[in-house]
C-alpha cells in the first residue's frame, strides 16, 4: 500500500481517517491519515480509494 513513515500502528489505541480537501477549481483531493503518524498521498477524486486505503492501515498498520 502507499503511504509513508513507518510506524508503530496499535489498532486498540490508534484511529485512521479520510481528510478530505476542495480544491479551488471545485474538484476534491483525499489523504487517509493516522493518528499512530502514517499518512497516504493525496488523490483527486478518489475518495473510495482512499477510504480502502485508511480501512487497510486500520486493520494491518501498513
Amino acid at each position: 500500500m502507499f503511504g509513508f513513515k513507518r510506524t508503530n500502528h496499535k489498532a486498540a489505541t490508534d484511529s485512521a481517517w479520510v481528510q478530505p480537501y476542495a480544491l479551488a477549481d471545485g474538484s476534491h483531493a483525499y489523504q487517509a491519515k493516522c493518528s499512530c503518524g502514517w499518512f497516504s498521498d493525496l488523490y483527486i477524486d478518489e475518495q473510495q480509494f482512499v477510504q480502502d486505503m485508511r480501512q487497510h492501515h486500520a486493520d494491518t498498520g501498513t
